[in-house]
């Protein structure tokens, strides 16, 4: 029998003299991982999320010529572990650099195993070992085995060989046979919103496509190919996305029983090429540049790169041919992370026209110098992306459907006190004359889903709310291309209705708000799904339920006009808090004066229901939870600002919430679990200071001066102008300049100046000249924060603020980044972000205008911003509310230029 041609092709490319070099040899470096040119690895430099567990970046991770391939290297108890499955607790961590080994002891103390996980330098790659304490338990046999997963963007549609002999293609869509693997009988007990979901999800994982004890990856691409021998087991390739959509490729080994010492021994011998270095990459915005203003790139490179001293920016003429216009040097190089950057000023190219930019054997894609180069970057934003997440009506653009009109049937008040997933928590078990299941009417309207999932965060609610409040009136931002009928719960793109977009956007969000303290009485936390079924629902957001109200009284299958028997509503979330209370304030009395002319009935309720609630929270103020311990990291908060333990480590059970039903009876005490935290910024006293203050700045502005919200504003002014409060709220500031005497404005203009005095210092810690991303979500938003407060600071001071500030931030946004120069605002731009972490996911798709939150830092020095995935939700999840605050941002840099043309 002939062989295929291709797998004789395969084989040769397997076994060729330079496939793997042999002489590769790793080394600790000072920052305790394992590297060499082209390959790092990296073991436990980050633990899993608190919250989210499993956010693939951590355990062993390698990085294969500038690219992770792989992470999560561990033993795990499934083939395939979803996001809350049972993780390691991690014991400790050793660095042995005159061994070149890297090692990690680790635990599952339910099951009494314990182990050590070593990653050793070997010649040609790195030898990984699992090293127990005792012999597997017989129960974990079969069970327990060491996971690596290789990120499939890179592999899928890429062959791998077994064993040198039998070829295959990593599938593009998961094909693997599923089986059913019950739970052990005395695993550890899972919250029960984990354990419902396992039952409805059927208990399934699939059988692998590959078995062997070598397997090579990649065989056909000299950058991602990598082999893996096993001295012990087996080695079985899984496809992970036969469970969920996010899944990686998973290369697995069972351990074996009665083995300890070397119970796992792989090899892994990565392809290297010697002489590799990571080719440099040109960052500049992707919408271009305005005449009169500064053009700088910002080119990373390689350390060990030896680049050109000059770069060239060519004009594009019309007959495609290239002309230069501009020659000049770049900057010396400075280390930041892993990389160096330069510097490229090419400011005196002012003439209108296409031009690119050329730095050694680079050439960036063409981009326009031109008057209204901001003009169009916002409103994808906010016709497409804000509207596509509008909640309670259906969306629709030309022949397409965003989706139906969903949740008709909201809300319950929680059943539950207590804990649940995605960091959610209710307190009571009553709220007012509602008790926990009850439907509480009136909640089917307005609101947006929050981000790549469909619930309604407060916090999320309220900031867009006011950004666009804002944008309305800053801009006099008449922009119309929505229909929005609210009584038909009809929307429609590309078909103006004569009402500004912005001020209808306004109106959806506050009647979500009214509906609260109409039927409550108050800010909540938000609406959020009752189960994990729902909260992992991609796609139309309209059959996530059956839009029936519960009736607890009908049958699961039964239907009674608009009632069902099926309990799939949504929970209302109905815990207050301080900071939700004046946040909701705010927004109220910012809608308020948006509405005015357009909605007279609909502003004037927002501004009787600010001032009640303002009195009411005057006379009896909202306790501040006695959970909320200021002083600790308020970055540490995720979204909607409560900290929930760990739901998949054994290090960090959570406590196991009342099933629906038993909301009366009191939460079981648990062991290690953190109680909910305080929203973001609470905890360094930012906003613990003053927590009015926005109300009474709104209040001031919709009332033209009326008090007591005037004099509130004033007293508070000093303690919001403090150097610590300036970046955060004090530059809010200005906008109640007309309000302010001669010496509060004086008081005003000298916090400016002693806020500016430091902030170049700040800012020059990275290249980039922008708010670095530290923690573990993107910090794309805290450079748009930095665009809108330095855009009113100039407005109020051009004297001491510079209008380049706003353009480094939007530039930033646009392209000006590390890793790659991808616009950041999804269809903004020559290249931007085309996979992201929206609800449509599933489709490898994205919504324009969605802006996601960029590169995050891999510990401990690996920034990474993937371009061809989108479901790392700290990279790729674009929020309601980002998007809400890049209206006012883009707004901010067309305005900016746009007067200095005039």
């Amino acid at each position: 029998m002939r062989t295929p041609i291709r797998v004789c092709l395969l084989l040769a490319l397997a076994s060729g003299a330079t496939a793997f070099g042999a002489d590769l040899a790793m080394r600790v470096t000072e920052k305790n991982y394992l590297d060499a040119q082209g390959f790092s690895v990296f073991l436990y430099d980050s633990t899993y999320h608190p919250v989210f567990v499993d956010q693939k970046n951590t355990a062993m991770e390698m990085i294969l010529h500038g690219h992770r391939i792989a992470t999560n290297g561990d033993v795990r108890l499934m083939p395939t572990p979803e996001q809350w499955d049972l993780v390691a607790t991690l014991k400790g961590r050793q660095v042995e650099k005159a061994n070149n080994r890297l090692t990690a002891q680790l635990a599952f103390p339910s099951f009494d195993l314990n182990y050590r996980l070593e990653v050793e330098a070997e010649p040609g790659g790195v030898k990984v070992s699992i090293h127990l304490d005792k012999p597997l338990p017989e129960k974990l046999v079969g069970r327990a085995g060491f996971n690596l997963e290789f990120l499939p963007s890179i592999y899928m549609g890429k062959a791998y060989l077994v064993d040198g002999a039998k070829a295959g293609i990593f599938p593009r869509t998961p094909e693997d046979p599923m089986i059913k693997v019950l739970p052990l009988a005395d695993e550890p007990k899972k919250a029960y919103y984990l354990e419902d979901w396992d039952k409805a999800k059927g208990y399934t994982q699939p059988l692998p496509f590959a078995v062997g004890k070598t397997i090579t990856l990649g065989v056909d691409d000299e950058l991602s190919r990598v082999s893996v021998k096993s001295d012990t087991a087996e080695l079985m390739l899984f496809d992970g996305r036969s469970r969920a959509q996010n899944g990686w490729f998973v290369l697995r080994s069972l351990i074996p029983a009665g083995k300890t010492a070397g119970a796992i021994v792989w090899h892994i011998r990565p392809s290297v090429n010697p002489n590799w270095t990571r080719p440099p990459m040109i960052a500049h915005s992707q919408v271009g540049y305005v005449p009169g203003f500064a053009k700088v790139a910002v080119i990373e490179l390689d350390p060990k790169y030896d680049g050109p001293k000059t770069a060239r920016v060519l004009r594009l003429m019309e007959d495609g041919s290239y002309k230069p216009a501009f020659e000049g040097p770049v900057t010396p190089s400075t280390p930041w992370l892993r990389y160096v950057y330069s510097k490229f000023d090419f400011t005196p190219v002012k003439e209108p026209g296409l031009y690119v930019i050329e730095y050694a054997d680079q050439r960036t894609p063409a981009f326009p110098i031109s008057k209204d180069a901001y003009a169009n970057v916002w409103q994808p934003s906010l016709d497409h992306h804000i509207a596509a997440q509008m909640d309670h009506v259906s969306v629709r653009e030309g022949y397409r459907v965003w989706h139906g009109a969903s949740h008709l049937d909201d809300a319950r008040l929680a059943p539950v006190v207590g804990e649940q997933f995605d960091g959610w928590n209710q307190a009571g078990a009553t709220d007012g004359k509602y008790k926990g299941g009850d439907h509480i009417p009136g909640m089917n309207v307005g609101g947006w889903y929050d981000a790549g999932d469909f619930d309604l965060e407060e916090p999320a609610q309220l900031s867009v709310i006011q950004n666009l409040a804002l944008a309305y009136r800053e801009f006099d931002l008449r922009y119309d291309e929505l229909t929005v009928n609210e009584a038909a719960r009809e929307v429609e793109m590309h078909r103006p209705d004569g009402i500004p977009d912005a001020v209808q956007q306004v109106k959806h969000g506050a009647v979500y708000i009214l509906a609260q303290f109409h039927n409550l009485g108050h800010a909540i936390r938000g609406t959020h799904e009752p189960d994990l079924r729902q909260y992992t629902h991609l796609g139309d957001g309209a059959t996530k339920t059956d839009g029936r109200i519960y009736d607890p009284n009908l049958g699961p299958d039964e239907v009674k006009g608009d009632f069902s028997g099926k309990p799939d509503d949504r929970w209302i979330f109905s815990t207050n808090n301080p900071f939700f209370q004046w946040y909701a304030i705010a927004a109220l009395a910012a809608a308020a004066d948006t509405l005015k002319g357009w909605d007279d009935a609909t502003a004037k309720d927002c501004l009787e229901t600010a001032i009640k609630a303002w009195n009411d929270e005057k006379a009896h103020p909202t306790p501040l939870p006695a959970s909320w311990h200021f002083g600790g990291d308020p970055e540490a908060a995720p979204e909607g600002g409560v900290l929930a333990a760990s739901q998949g480590t054994e290090s960090g059970a959570p406590s196991a919430p009342n099933r629906p039903g038993n909301a009366g009876s009191a939460t079981p005490a648990a062991t290690n679990t953190p109680p909910p935290a305080p929203p973001a910024g609470f905890g360094r006293g930012r906003f613990s200071v003053g927590l009015d203050w926005g109300a009474a700045l709104e209040l001031t502005l919709a009332t033209k001066g009326a008090e007591p919200y005037k004099s509130r504003l004033k007293e508070l002014l000093p303690q919001i102008i403090t150097p610590e409060q300036m970046e955060f709220r004090g530059w809010t500031a200005v906008r109640a300049l007309p309000y302010l005497s001669a010496t509060e404005k004086n008081q005003l203009r000298e916090a400016v100046k002693t806020y500016m005095a430091g902030l170049d210092r700040e800012l020059a810690a990275t290249p980039f000249g922008v708010p670095p991303s530290l923690r573990t979500w993107g910090g794309s938003g805290q450079v748009v924060e930095m665009a809108i407060r330095m855009y009113f600071l100039h407005k109020a001071y051009p004297d001491l603020v510079s209008p380049e500030y706003t353009l480094r931030a939007v530039n930033y946004i646009l392209g000006t980044h590390p890793v790659n120069s991808t616009s950041w605002v999804a269809g903004v731009g020559t290249v931007s972000k085309t996979k992201t972490y929206s609800n449509n996911r599933a489709d490898n798709a994205y919504i324009p205008g969605a802006v996601v939150p960029g590169y995050i830092i891999i510990k401990p020095d690996f920034p990474e911003s993937l371009d061809d995935f989108g479901f790392l939700w700290f990279e790729h999840e674009a929020v309601v509310a980002g998007s809400a605050s890049w209206v006012v941002a883009g707004n901010a840099a067309d305005a900016l230029t746009k007067q200095a043309v005039q």
